[in-house]
């Protein structure tokens, strides 16, 4: 497994790479202080760690140009900013996850541990909106769906297939190399899932897949995946 880390404050980088190292002792680290240090490194990495704020780019500008580059990593936000809104901001721009810089160390070691298997870490506390309010639940537009037995069934394999890979932060594009589909059939399949699940966009898709607890297939350890 092979990973990057994009951050300039070297001693959060250095101490999250001895994290991810001892966590898995295969496990390839590489480190980056830019985006354009970044976008430069030879691919492919399995997952990317990426701060929010870096020198040369600050918001979801950074998250598209490392997608641009890397569009077969899953890819996870870093930030001292803890608005709910900001993480739904950024899953809806193809981030697989979010990770508080704040996070004590039991929260930090559960999300890197859900990455490292596959899955998608999203904090708590971003099941609320903007305002810090809870947000509606999403009301599927087929018949009640509360648990992934119950959704699956409404899916077809492709449908199904399209939309873990997205939980997984891949982009439209990736989606369609990997699973060697057009890109507008991947539109298609991922349309008839978001209709069958009653969301409207990748963000609403990616909080509640893990909230029904549907997940990529674990790679190792076994046993994780999307955690809220």
């Amino acid at each position: 497994m092979r990973a990057l880390l994009i951050d300039d404050h070297l001693m959060f980088s250095q101490s999250l790479r001895f994290l991810l190292e001892d966590l898995d002792p295969g496990l390839t680290c590489e480190s980056a202080g830019t985006i354009a240090d970044a976008v430069a490194r030879p691919g492919p990495f399995d997952f990317i760690l990426l701060d929010y704020s870096l020198p040369d780019s600050h918001g979801t500008s950074g998250l598209t140009r490392v997608l641009e580059a890397h569009d077969e990593a899953t890819v996870v936000m870093l930030s001292g900013d803890l608005r709910a809104g900001l993480v739904h901001e950024l899953v809806e721009a193809g981030a697989a996850g979010f990770v508080p810089k704040s996070s004590d160390m039991d929260t930090l070691l559960l999300a890197l541990r859900t990455m490292l298997a596959g899955g998608v870490y999203l904090p708590p506390y971003a099941l609320n909106d903007a305002n810090g309010q809870a947000a509606a639940p999403f009301v599927p537009s087929r018949r009640a769906t509360d648990k992934p037995s119950e959704v699956v069934p409404l899916l077809s394999p492709r449908q199904l297939e399209c939309l873990l890979k997205l939980v997984q932060g891949k982009p439209n594009k990736a989606i369609a190399r990997e699973l060697d589909l057009g890109e507008s059939t991947v539109k298609t399949h991922l349309a008839a899932a978001f209709k069958t699940l009653g969301v409207n966009n990748r963000a609403e898709a990616v909080f509640k897949a893990a909230a029904l607890g549907l997940l990529p297939p674990p790679a190792s350890p076994p046993g994780m995946g999307v955690a809220a």
